[in-house]
């Protein structure tokens, strides 16, 4: 049975917010809802970290209570995730405005925000603003003033205290959005090139522009493949992942779109087909997705023959170097997720990862990320990388001798080959020019040639042939940042390489 709230969605959307549908909310519910007359606050009450770590128990229920617990999830990152359209248990015992005691749950729309409760733990602005936007909207759709939006803790005093901010205050700010005191939605409907916003479900020829530049297939259809791509994309580059891609999001897209180069021309050929008791001919679909799993199976599929082609290719054959090479891309790269270095670092970041040796204070201070400030420039980016990788420092350990070569070379493809000098030999060994490079890596069989490139000449195989995966780890990060992820990804992978009989 489809329930009656199907409005939801409709309703938040078009106040410019971000939306996200769980599978089946349509029917999903205790009973059909009453007169909706006013919406309730809550907050989760569960632990710190992630964005909607309580999703499953909204839509679920807990051992001494049934789901759904709520109509609507609110992640702290401003997503609104749909839970049900029919009646939640979410209110229990309370009054509020002459609603009757029991009838909580029959005339209230229920929303469950992400937050612990705790002291210490922060509402974020951005969510806290979709709070207000999305309550505001619904109250406006069914005709209801401010007042008609209570906290749990104003509905059963003494029972409930959530949610943890003020609701005198809160109610203010939905007054103003009711009677439009407030700026234009947070995602703007187009961006300076006229190009959509555009989220699951739609269609057309923007989609296609964007599943081409992330390399998926383009069928102009914005479905769970396209949603879970560009949401493992957005964290990789510090963005909202809310699966929404807006003004931001197009611009960094952009900045990074793959090229069509030329193919390979001077690497050796790759054995035609590859040997069966090569280590390589493992890689398939269901290794991927165990070696990148902030990726999706959909996404790694276009990468299972360019990876078999650079094993081949550099003789990265056996069972332990391909384990390395894939744990090592897969932290390089944020599972195949970003092929092109984000310096969107924070002012700690900043000196915690390069070290006032490389970038002052006072220009970490003056370029970093500050709290609460979105996804930094590109300006301020590229003025970053030729800090961090320009100077006396750049010069002797990347070979970048031009101004403007610490942003031109900086990390890029699976293995985010960084430096002038790198591309250059890289460049000479596959008889390209050095300035075609930089877009050549970004595209799934550049990439994965520059990383196997990178194992050959560097000597990687005999380090791979030694105990542990330090050593493996410095020579290709000049460091032993990301070695625990390189550690946990490898046993990953060890562990399928014993369950197929393919390990030794």
């Amino acid at each position: 049975m489809t329930y009656s709230l199907t409005w939801l969605p409709e309703v938040l959307e078009a106040a410019g917010l971000k939306v996200a549908e769980t599978p089946g909310w349509r029917t999903r519910g205790r009973a059909e809802m009453g007169t909706v007359r006013g919406v309730l606050c809550h907050h989760t009450a569960t632990a710190r970290g992630g964005n909607m770590p309580t999703l499953d128990m909204l839509i679920k229920g807990r051992s001494d209570l049934a789901g759904p617990l709520c109509h609507l999830g609110l992640g702290r990152d401003g997503t609104f995730y749909v839970v049900a359209a029919g009646r939640a248990n979410h209110a229990g015992t309370g009054k509020w405005e002459g609603i009757e005691p029991d009838k909580g749950n029959s005339h209230f729309i229920g929303i469950e925000a992400e937050n612990s409760g705790l002291p210490g733990d922060p509402w974020p602005e951005v969510q806290m603003d979709a709070y207000r936007r999305g309550v505001a909207a619904i109250l406006k759709h069914i005709g209801a003033g401010a007042n008609m939006c209570c906290g749990h803790k104003e509905y059963a005093p003494g029972r409930k205290n959530d949610p943890s901010f003020d609701m005198p205050t809160f109610r203010t700010g939905v007054s103003e959005y009711l009677v439009g005191k407030t700026p234009p939605p947070p995602i703007p409907a187009v961006d300076d090139k006229n190009r959509p916003t555009v989220r699951r479900g739609m269609r057309g020829p923007a989609v296609k522009d964007l599943q081409e530049l992330l390399g998926l297939n383009a069928d102009g259809i914005f479905g769970a493949d396209t949603e879970a791509k560009v949401r493992a994309w957005q964290r990789a580059h510090d963005l909202v992942g809310d699966g929404i891609v807006g003004p931001r999001s197009w611009d960094l897209l952009d900045h990074e779109a793959p090229s069509k180069a030329p193919p390979l021309a001077n690497l050796p050929a790759p054995p035609a087909p590859l040997a069966s008791g090569s280590a390589a001919s493992q890689i398939d679909v269901a290794l991927l997705d165990l070696a990148f799993p902030e990726n999706n199976r959909a996404a790694l599929a276009v990468w299972v023959e360019p990876l078999k082609n650079a094993c081949a290719r550099f003789g990265i054959d056996k069972p332990r170097e391909v384990c390395s090479f894939l744990a090592n891309i897969g932290v390089e790269s944020k599972g195949l997720t970003q092929m092109t270095e984000s310096l969107n670092y924070s002012v700690e970041g900043l000196l915690g990862t390069f070290g006032r040796h490389r970038i002052s204070e006072a220009d970490a201070q003056r370029l970093g990320r500050k709290p609460g400030e979105p996804a930094l420039s590109q300006d301020r980016q590229a003025e970053i990388a030729n800090i961090v990788y320009g100077g006396p420092w750049g010069k002797t350990n990347l070979g970048n001798t031009e101004p403007g070569d610490g942003w031109k070379f900086r990390g890029y493809g699976p293995k985010q080959l960084t430096g002038r000098d790198n591309c250059t030999r890289f460049a000479q060994s596959i008889g390209m020019q050095v300035d075609d490079i930089p877009a050549y890596l970004r595209t799934a069989e550049g990439g994965c040639a520059g990383a196997g490139w990178f194992w050959k000449s560097h000597g990687m195989d005999a380090l791979a042939a030694t105990p542990g995966l330090a050593d493996d780890r410095e020579r290709i990060n000049g460091g032993l940042n990301g070695l625990a992820d390189v550690e946990k990804r490898f046993a990953w992978l060890e562990a399928e390489f014993k369950r197929r009989g393919a390990w030794g």
